[in-house]
């Protein structure tokens, strides 16, 4: 089999962000504080939110009756906004349970990995939805490691 190379350009702003987080954890051994403010269900549950009202505003937008535009200018494309926020929910869905699969496995460093442990195995764990899994203790900064998010920078010592 023939190896392929995928090149990937990340932005200035996001290159920063993981090479301080890199620095942080790995140089320093600093750690976040967990469980975190603001996780991953969170942030993709903001998202999906931010979504539903951008299609809904979108949506509003659009000519009522399709019989009153000329129909050459008609979009034979058309989906409606309520289909768009069910897709954006199905794709966000596979964002999270991708991000429960790799957390543990590819996204946290060796000292995160300790902690992560720790406290997942820990009888105090406890999830902050109960049909959530490994998510709520995965913070935004780790989320930049597979999608571009903004990074709540904060970091404590342990």
């Amino acid at each position: 089999m023939e190896e392929r190379t995928i090149t990937i350009e990340i932005p200035e702003v996001l290159k920063k962000k993981l090479e301080d987080d890199c620095y942080y954890i790995n140089r320093r051994k600093r750690l976040v504080k967990l469980p975190c403010q603001t996780n991953i269900i969170t942030i993709l549950e903001s998202y999906v939110k931010h979504f539903a009202i951008n299609a809904a505003f979108s949506a509003n937008e659009r000519p009522r009756h399709h019989h009153a535009m000329p129909h050459a200018n008609m979009n034979v494309h058309y989906i409606p906004a309520e289909k768009n926020v069910d897709l954006c929910k199905e794709m966000v869905d596979g964002l999270r349970i991708t991000f429960d699969y790799t957390l543990p496995l590819v996204l946290l460093y060796p000292y995160e990995q300790v902690q992560y442990k720790k406290v997942t195995s820990s009888k105090f764990f406890l999830p902050i939805k109960e049909s959530a899994t490994n998510t709520n203790s995965g913070d935004s900064r780790n989320c930049l490691r597979i999608v571009p998010v903004p990074w709540q920078g904060e970091t404590t010592s342990d």
